[in-house]
């Protein structure tokens, strides 16, 4: 649901171990977020922006094990885009997604 997921993006941000600049990697393979439509995707895109530089400018990637969370993980993509300069991707791959948050920027 919105609210768990925006609970666990808050614990993760504020745990101990998390530094800024940290990426961060969101495992959706097993979840169901059918019951989340786009206004709700599009708020929780909008959220992070509430946070300083170093949480809502880092690298975040999404793995999908279905279409539906895939689908829904570009959306916030999409959203994300105008309200914060986080870099997302989605991938099937954890082994990827991994990848990519390891892999240095080129710009």
């Amino acid at each position: 649901s919105r609210d768990m997921i925006l609970r666990a993006f808050d614990a993760a941000v504020s745990h101990e171990r998390h530094q800024p600049g940290m990426g961060r990697l969101w495992d959706f393979r097993t979840a169901d977020l059918s019951l989340l439509d786009s206004g709700t995707i599009a708020e929780m895109a909008r959220y992070s922006t509430r946070f300083p530089p170093g949480v809502n400018d880092v690298k975040v990637a999404f793995v999908a094990g279905r279409e539906l969370e895939y689908g829904l993980s570009r959306m916030f993509e999409f959203f994300s885009a105008d309200a914060a300069e986080t870099k997302i991707a989605v991938f099937y791959s954890l082994d990827e997604a991994e990848q990519w948050l390891t892999m240095r920027d080129s710009t």
